[in-house]
């Protein structure tokens, strides 16, 4: 009777291991399916976004279609064009050049200084409240 027991106990802990293998093994399918619905998705919608992005037009600005023509050039050839060399200058100098200040209108009310103390007041202290 007692061997009985050993086996049936025997026999109830290798199923618990093998319930915790499949739970173990149906949840890294479903943790891998999760990371390919994700990719999958992420994937389709960078394609559907670099789709829809058109190309600039091209402005009136010389410099923009100088700077086309520039891109299009070989590294050797970049080196001996000192035309595309002035319009790469060019545009660094536009990127990083100061905007100009915006204006101030004269709807806007000037600042007052009612709230600033003077120098003949005293400050009151954190000890004095």
């Amino acid at each position: 009777m007692i061997q009985a027991w050993l086996q049936f106990k025997r026999g109830a802990e290798s199923d618990r291991a093998n319930t915790v293998r499949s739970l173990l093994r149906f949840a890294a399918i479903a943790v891998v399916l999760a990371i390919a619905i994700i990719a999958i998705g992420e994937a389709s919608r960078t394609r559907e976004e670099s789709r829809s992005v058109a190309a600039p037009a091209a402005p009136n600005d010389p410099l923009f279609v100088e700077l086309a023509r520039c891109r299009e050039i070989t590294p050797e050839q970049l080196a001996a064009d000192d035309t595309c060399r002035r319009v790469w200058a060019e545009n660094r100098r536009r990127f990083f050049a100061p905007t100009a200040p915006v204006a101030r209108t004269t709807d806007t009310p000037s600042k007052t200084q009612d709230r600033i103390p003077t120098s003949g007041t005293p400050i009151p202290s954190d000890e004095a409240r």
